[in-house]
Parts: structure tokens; C-alpha cells; sequence
């Protein structure tokens, strides 16, 4: 099976044990902070990946009259979204075609979705997420910080599998640049995660120039 169809299908899934878990974590809050400082308060966003909607209600509940768009290659992900955020347009939709989306943002928010993308892709939607962005626009893109090559399949606690990429912020920093951006904060966040090792979970929030 093509790894990325197993991969959604697993988020698809696991739609309402994800939301038990993260829907209120809070560890992530001071970044979230951070993005909207760069925002007006009626400021448009684009939320990629959003799963059920935690970040998206994070913000709203922060900056209340929000613009948010959200989406998420999952519909479960999203029929929890729009529940968790009746104010948000929340529809399914693959990263990897954000490009149709027929309107500009002041503010783009990729919460970890890009360890499910290969560094190709992301590379192609951090140039999407430029011509999507309005001048001056704040890009929040978070991952786990780790050498390509030891991407692989992970499996959750119900035995089903998701192919999971780790990112360099070195190679992540020149994509950027070369799509126009400069970054304002790269912050860095140990995450344990059960039995596993410790983690370094990064978030960039660069600003199209």
C-alpha cells in the first residue's frame, strides 16, 4: 500500500483517540503565542493538517474573531474540527494540494504536519504556503527534528502504522529562504513520548518578505 494512503487512512482511524490525547495539551501554547503576535486581530489563517481542531480552537480562543480555514486529509479529523470550532471553515482537503485553494492569508499554521510528508513535498508546500500568504504574512511550521534517512512506518498503540519523516532545520531554513521567508523564532521542545526516546520537537515562525 502507498505509505501515504495507509497514513491517512491510520489518522482517519484514530480520529477520536487523537483528540482524547491532544486536544488540550498545552505544551505548544507559548509558540501559538508567538504566531499571533505577528497577527491583526480580524487577520485571516490557513491551518494545514488541523486534525480535530486543537490549535484552531487554541487560536480562536486567543484572538476570537479569527478568520480560520482548516483542513486535514481525514474527514473524521474534520467533522471533529468543525464540532470543536462552529466559527472556523473546516474541510477536508490533502496538503500536498493546497495550491487550489483560491484565496490569500495573513497567517499559515502547519502544526507537525509536515513529518508526514516527504522532504520533496514539503518543500512544495512551503512554495505553496508563500504564494498563499499575504505580504508581511507569519508562516508557523513545527516537526521533529531528525536525519531523513531514518524516516520510516511507526505504529500507535491500536497496531496501526503511519510513515513518519523527520526534517533537518538546516535544509528546512533554505527552503525557506529561497521561498522568500525569514524566520523570527526557531524554538525547540523536549517531547516524551510513553516508552520511546525523548524527542526534539522544533517550530520555526518565519514572516514572507
Amino acid at each position: 500500500m502507498d505509505k501515504y494512503k495507509e497514513t491517512f487512512e491510520t489518522w482517519d482511524k484514530v480520529a477520536e483517540l487523537y483528540q482524547q490525547k491532544f486536544m488540550h495539551l498545552d505544551l505548544y501554547d507559548d509558540t501559538y503565542d508567538l504566531f499571533c503576535a505577528g497577527l491583526d486581530p480580524q487577520a485571516s489563517v490557513l491551518e494545514i493538517g488541523c486534525g480535530p481542531g486543537n490549535i484552531t480552537a487554541y487560536l480562536l480562543k486567543k484572538m476570537p474573531d479569527l478568520k480560520i480555514d482548516a483542513n486535514d486529509i481525514a474527514p473524521n479529523m474534520i467533522r471533529l474540527a468543525q464540532i470543536n470550532n462552529p466559527s472556523a471553515n473546516c474541510y477536508v482537503m490533502d496538503s500536498r494540494h493546497i495550491s487550489q485553494i483560491g484565496k490569500k492569508f495573513d497567517g499559515i499554521i502547519a502544526g507537525f504536519c509536515i513529518p508526514y510528508l516527504s522532504v520533496q513535498d514539503t518543500e512544495q508546500l512551503i512554495k505553496d504556503c508563500s504564494s498563499l500568504l499575504n505580504p508581511n504574512g507569519i508562516f508557523y511550521l513545527s516537526f521533529v527534528e531528525g536525519k531523513p534517512q531514518d524516516s520510516g512506518y511507526k505504529a500507535g498503540s491500536t497496531g496501526d502504522r503511519t510513515y513518519f519523516h523527520y526534517h533537518e532545520w538546516k535544509i528546512l531554513e533554505d527552503i525557506l529562504k529561497k521561498n522568500n521567508f525569514e524566520t523570527l523564532h526557531l524554538i525547540h521542545k523536549s517531547y516524551k513520548k510513553n516508552d520511546a526516546p525523548e524527542e526534539l520537537h522544533s517550530i520555526g515562525i518565519t514572516k514572507k518578505l
